[in-house]
């Protein structure tokens, strides 16, 4: 085949391409702004054919008026360059004059012999904007109850302790549980108590001061919150206890289920705490579900404060916080390695997952004590030494040949990632080793993009430099949106495993796996579903399109990890 031919062909088939993509808008442009080329997305996205758009000035057809000036200097740059401008998200102009949100990337083509094309190739963020808010609705809510759930009272009560000005006031906080509920469940089955669960939500909705101050915990327990304006702790004690009298007696209405009359029961665990308070919100709610636990095992009350005979879990939080300041250098810890594998189950890396093993306590769940070394600080010599013990483990594949390929991903905490130097002491560990940076991956979750984001962009970008790979952790779950995923220079998407436990037919975690995944691929950006228990979940997730995969299927965390690596 002469060259003159092959290069024909070759223009033809990008030129269909460029046809008939249907999501990718692909405009052409002289140096004076003049439509050279204009595919059918572009008519799909602006509104004007591609007779009415040739000849056009890009400034007349999509350009908004405010941003002319911007716009012609970026295109004589470009030409005068012959070179592109990084992309961006812009908003331009639809033919009817309304506005079209897009992710839009720019390259001018200079060929022999012929004039220098712009090309710009527009991405309609739209659909994905619509998908991203179905996450956060999915992810902030109860899907029956339409409450708010247990993730979004935990931020309403530390977004209520920010806001607290002046002197102190005591707020309280409720647990309800519907007594016996399970009964109604095996009597009547599932679609009677949905009903019930439905019927109390309205109940109690009567109850709080406002929609975001009850939630559905879930099962058969919700919450509500009375917020800081008693001006003492018996104020707010008999506050709190006369809300849960009214509550019981709403719920003990007698209800009509299946032609039957049922009555319902309730018991309270109830937590009082002053604002601001220094304890987090998970452990507020952790202190109202003792006092629920004490209430539901008493023969003779319905409600239950939380007080200091309670504490014994709080003084347990206090040993490990002593103990967590000398595990390191007893050489207490351990790292596990779960495996994490592709389509065909090939192995292709590991996590490090971190173990204590207590001489005297035992194995202790990293569930107990990392929040605890995160609150004291410990979290930094802790995080420093599964760093060291990663990078060990790389440089030992490193020298074999069929393992050379094996990534780790680690698990950083927000309060690691904040610190000013933390890039330098993550430098130090890969030159101290010898470990391949391109085999190291850190998982961050999404609680770290909840502020300062300027400052996390720029952490990730230092990483990224180092030839480091970055995974958005449990994605899905939290703080993230669209307008921050385009800007973080992240590798992977990893879908937490709550979403992967309930992958039915419309079920709200097949809903937002499918929704991740199509977020993944139109980023360019890998996903992993972590969780994967059963070859149901398994092929499930490979019909949505998932690429890699973890969970007790394919392996468990455990030190040795030799029978998993390829020989």
């Amino acid at each position: 085949m002469t060259k003159s031919r092959y290069n024909k062909i070759s223009e033809a088939r990008f030129r269909k391409l460029f046809d008939d993509t249907q999501t990718m808008s692909i405009q052409g442009y002289s140096a004076d702004g003049a439509v050279v080329y204009w595919n059918a997305a572009s008519e799909k996205i602006y509104g004007y054919s591609t007779s009415e758009a040739l000849g056009r000035s890009i400034y007349d057809l999509i350009i908004p008026h405010n941003m002319h000036n911007e716009v012609e200097q970026a295109v004589a740059w470009m030409f005068e360059h012959q070179q592109g401008i990084p992309p961006a998200r812009l908003n331009l102009k639809h033919k009817d004059g309304s506005m079209v949100p897009v992710y839009s990337s720019h390259t001018v083509v200079a060929l022999p012999n012929d004039e220098p094309i712009m090309f710009c190739m527009d991405a309609d963020t739209r659909s994905l904007e619509m998908a991203e808010a179905e996450v956060q609705r999915l992810s902030y809510y109860d899907p029956l109850t339409d409450l708010p759930n247990r993730r979004l009272m935990l931020e309403r009560i530390a977004s209520m302790m920010r806001s607290v000005k002046g002197e102190h006031s005591v707020a309280a906080l409720l647990i309800i549980d519907i007594v016996n509920f399970h009964s109604i469940n095996e009597s009547l089955g599932y679609s009677s108590g949905d009903r019930v669960l439905v019927h109390c939500a309205k109940s109690l909705q009567q109850f709080a001061s406002s929609a975001d101050d009850l939630a559905r915990l879930g099962k058969d327990e919700f919450v509500i919150l009375l917020p800081c304006t008693a001006p003492s702790f018996d104020a707010a004690a008999a506050e709190a206890e006369q809300l849960a009298t009214q509550i019981i007696a709403e719920l003990e209405t007698p209800l009509m289920l299946e032609n039957n009359t049922h009555q319902l029961g309730a018991c309270v665990g109830i937590t009082l705490f002053q604002c601001p308070s220094s304890l987090p919100s998970d452990e507020l709610v952790r202190q109202a579900d003792i006092a629920l636990q004490m209430a539901k095992s008493s023969n003779t009350k319905v409600i239950s404060f939380f007080d200091r005979e309670m504490e014994s879990t709080v003084k347990e939080r206090l040993q490990l916080s002593q103990a967590l300041n000398h595990a390191v250098e007893h050489q207490e810890f351990a790292l596990a390695l779960q495996p994490q594998v592709d389509a065909q189950q090939q192995v292709i890396g590991f996590e490090a997952l971190l173990r204590w093993q207590h001489p005297t306590l035992g194995a202790i769940s990293p569930n107990d004590f990392i929040p605890i070394a995160e609150a004291t600080g410990s979290i930094i010599d802790i995080g420093d030494w599964v760093l060291e013990k990663s990078c060990e483990t790389l440089v030992q594949w490193e020298a074999r040949s069929t393992c050379k390929h094996l990534k780790i991903s680690v698990n950083v905490s927000p309060v690691q990632f904040r610190l000013g130097d933390f890039i330098k002491r993550v430098q130090s560990t890969l030159e101290r080793t010898g470990a391949n940076p391109s085999n190291l991956r850190f998982e961050l979750t999404e609680s770290l993009i909840a502020d300062n984001i300027d400052f996390i962009v720029t952490q990730m970008q230092s990483l990224r430099r180092l030839g480091i790979s970055i995974s958005l952790d449990d994605f899905g779950t939290g703080y993230a949106s669209l307008a921050y995923l385009t800007r973080l220079p992240l590798d992977e998407l990893k879908i937490d495993r709550a979403f992967v436990d309930n992958l039915e037919q419309q079920s709200k975690g097949a809903l937002l796996a499918e929704t991740i995944i199509s977020l993944g691929r139109s980023m360019n950006l890998s996903v992993i579903a972590e969780g994967v228990e059963t070859n149901k979940q398994f092929e499930r997730l490979q019909n949505m399109g998932c690429e890699y995969f973890q969970g007790y299927l394919f392996g468990k965390p455990q030190a040795e990890v030799e029978d998993y690596l390829p020989r």
